[in-house]
Order: structure tokens, then C-alpha cells, then sequence
């Protein structure tokens, strides 16, 4: 299969950014695929550092930094995309792919959006349009995954679409187990990783800390104006690390606390503190009410009484069936069979005649891999 895949404007595709979870999509996607013998041309910025068969710069970095201002990544890059950098990166990438592509199947995923869209929208009658990993509150490609089936019903219901696609499917996100490390015996801490903000419950993670009287690390980036009181004394406060540091701070904490207020589409550290045996504290909608299963995994709370009470029970939960919920759900060559599944199950339905596209084939569908 060929792939022409646009990463995100606002970073360089690198292992290291892990602030940005669409950065890490593409970053995982273009190795995986790459390793498994398909064509992936990555089309984004010139510092990118990934595995593919061909990268392609289609932004400049003087346009970048005039945009950006050399801002460093560990402190979060505003995501608008009626920029400069986006409509170069659009512009760039669209007469980029026309130079390489060669039939009407081959795919070109939009990770980013609407921020790709104008690329697409140029190219939607000569390729596959696919937005492959949905975890932002719009759509437009024809052909869609989701991020959990509580965003897939989100947007679905929001666009008033009640008739789903064949298309519209779910696949998690996936890691690789060489990232984490695995630890049975944790610390005394809690653990609330990502950004600094009300929005992602912060203030409920400091009162749960203080109510408690335990340690808690404040971990990403803390350039949002937030109504956290940074004066817990039970609390630190640390900017964004390095993936080495993130991995002992998840595998040695005692939870990882995720209280997001709004409905997360997904709710990717959560899988990561799996992947650790670190039990997650989660509010109970989007994508952690599908995902964290409730006194197994950790547990799913609605208000900060729930939480102190789950919190104390943390040690009911046992961290190998942690570890190998995410190796079994989360594993990213699993998850590349998924998306493998995918592609060649839409390209069948597309060369299908109409009338019998909706019919039964016997096929392995994608979400039986």
C-alpha cells in the first residue's frame, strides 16, 4: 500500500515530542507501516526525525519561525490553523503529492483535521481520503476512524448523522512496550501528567491531593492561564520531560490521576500508565468510560468524594492485570493490524459495485484482527 501522510504543522514528526499526541501519531504510524514493507512518504517540517520511505519538507523555516518565534514544544504551541505555516504547509504538500502519486488508491491521511483540509479537498477525486485517527471534535474525509466509539458517537449525534458509514470505524491508539517499564512496586505519589489547565480537572487533581494529605507531581507544560493555586504543599510542579523521565515517573507513581471535565476522546496516558501496572483515577465519560475499567484498570469517578474514596483503595488493584490489559488492547503492532484491515476493507468497498456494497462479504472485518 502506498501512503501519503501529513503530519502536523505545528511540530517537527519526533520521537521525543510527546506532549503532542497527533505528533505521535504520525510518528508511529510512518514507522510501523514503513517496517512492514508499505510506501510512506511523510510530508512536514525540515527537523522532522521518523521512519519512512521518503520525507518531504514543505515548510519553510523561516516561515515557521516567524510564526512561532522559536518557542520550544515542551511549552505547548498554540494549535490554530489559519497561519502562514498552514497555508504553506497545504499548499506545499498538495503539489508535493501530485509529483509522487500514482493510482486512485492510494491514501492520504489527514491527521490534523481541518488543518489539512485544503490539501484534501484538491486531491479528494484522485486518492483515498482518510482522517485516521479522530480525536478532535470535527470531520470532513469520507473515510473516518475514531479514536473510541464515545467520540464516534459524540460527532456522529453533533453532525446529526444517524445513519453511520461502513466506513466510520474505532481503533485505539497503540504504543510500544519498549517504551515503558513495568513496576510492581510503586510510591507514594499521584501522578497527573499533560497539560496544566482547567479544562483537564487540575484544580479537582490539587483539592484530591491536599484532602488527602498525599504527594502529587504537576507534570507539562505550565504556560496556561489556570486557577491552580501553586501552593500545595504537598505538590510539585514540574515542566514537560524527557521520555526517559516520564517513564520512571509513570511506572513508580501510585496512580495516575486523569480528571478531565470535558469529554476526552480518548485519554492516551492512561494507556501509558498501563503499559507501567499504574492504576488511573479517570472521570466517567468520553473515552476513559470506555477505556479504564472500573476496579480493574483503576477507577471511574464523578465528583471528588469518589475520588478520595478510590484513592484509597488503589491497592485493590493489581498492577500485572494492568499491564496486560494495555499489552493485549494497546499494543502498536496490533493496532497496525487494525489499521492494515482497514485500508484493504475500504479499498474492496470502493471497488465493489454500488448495489452490492452493503451486502454481506466474507471478509475478516478490521475490528475482528
Amino acid at each position: 500500500m502506498v501512503f501519503h501522510v501529513l503530519s502536523i504543522p505545528v511540530y517537527p514528526t519526533r520521537k521525543e515530542i510527546t506532549l503532542c499526541a497527533f505528533t505521535q501519531k504520525v510518528y508511529k504510524f510512518c514507522t510501523e507501516m514503513t517496517l512492514r514493507g508499505h510506501t510512506v512518504y511523510h510530508y512536514g517540517h525540515p527537523d522532522s526525525d521518523v521512519n519512512c520511505t521518503e520525507h518531504i519538507n514543505v515548510i519553510s523555516k523561516k516561515t515557521y519561525d516567524a510564526e512561532y518565534k522559536n518557542k520550544k514544544w515542551q511549552d505547548f504551541l498554540p494549535q490554530t490553523i489559519g497561519n502562514k505555516v498552514h497555508e504553506e504547509f497545504n499548499s506545499n504538500a498538495t503539489a508535493e503529492i501530485l509529483k509522487r502519486r500514482q493510482s486512485p488508491n492510494e491514501f492520504l491521511l489527514a491527521f490534523w483535521g481541518f488543518g489539512h483540509q485544503a490539501t484534501c479537498d484538491k486531491l479528494k477525486e484522485k486518492m483515498l481520503v482518510v482522517e485516521p485517527s479522530i480525536g478532535y471534535d470535527s470531520f470532513f474525509a469520507p473515510y473516518r476512524i475514531f479514536e473510541s466509539y464515545a467520540q464516534l458517537h459524540k460527532l456522529l449525534a453533533a453532525s446529526k448523522v444517524w445513519h453511520p458509514c461502513y466506513s466510520d470505524h474505532v481503533i485505539p491508539p497503540g504504543f510500544d512496550i519498549n517504551d515503558f517499564e513495568f513496576n510492581a512496586t510503586k510510591e507514594k505519589y499521584l501522578l497527573f501528567l499533560g497539560r496544566i489547565t482547567d479544562s483537564k480537572g487540575v484544580c479537582l487533581a490539587d483539592e484530591l491531593s491536599r484532602s488527602l494529605r498525599r504527594p502529587i507531581k504537576f507534570v507539562g507544560p505550565h504556560n496556561f492561564k489556570t486557577s491552580l493555586r501553586k501552593d500545595n504543599p504537598y505538590a510539585e510542579y514540574i515542566p514537560t520531560v524527557s521520555t526517559q523521565e516520564r517513564k520512571h515517573l509513570l511506572k513508580n507513581a501510585q496512580a495516575l490521576i486523569m480528571p478531565t471535565l470535558y469529554m476526552e476522546p480518548c485519554g492516551w496516558a492512561m494507556m501509558e500508565a498501563w503499559f507501567s501496572g499504574t492504576p488511573t483515577l479517570t472521570t466517567d465519560w468520553g473515552g476513559p468510560s470506555e477505556y479504564n475499567l472500573h476496579r480493574r484498570t483503576g477507577f471511574k469517578c464523578r465528583s471528588l468524594n469518589e475520588f478520595y474514596h478510590a484513592a484509597n483503595l488503589l491497592d485493590t488493584i493489581d498492577p500485572h492485570y494492568c499491564r496486560r490489559y494495555a499489552e493485549s488492547n494497546f499494543n502498536i503492532k496490533n493496532v497496525m493490524d487494525q489499521y492494515e484491515n482497514y485500508f484493504n476493507f475500504i479499498t474492496e468497498e470502493k471497488e465493489a459495485p454500488s448495489a452490492i456494497r452493503n451486502q454481506c462479504k466474507f471478509t475478516k472485518p478490521p475490528f475482528f484482527v
